[in-house]
């Protein structure tokens, strides 16, 4: 599943989804949900990070994602 604008997300939109696709990409990162944790991959290809399936968590990804903080991080490899 393919999320072209995340910044209209919530974090319990991108949950509910999670539950019932598994996954999703948003602007190249993949997101997959592992029992009762999300991991999220990088558009690199990278295992990055991991976060409690939850709300909270959610939304930390989407914040994390519509942030330039991710690029600088991995622009430099």
């Amino acid at each position: 599943m393919l999320i072209v604008e995340p910044e209209n997300w919530t974090g319990t939109k991108l949950l509910d989804k999670l539950r019932s696709d598994g996954r999703a990409e948003i602007d190249g990162w993949a997101v997959n949900l592992d029992g009762a944790e999300i991991w999220l991959t990088n558009p690199y290809g990278l295992d990055c990070a991991f976060y409690a399936a939850s709300g909270e968590g959610c939304a930390s990804i989407l914040h994390r994602i519509k942030s330039d903080t991710h690029e600088r991080e991995w622009g430099s490899l």
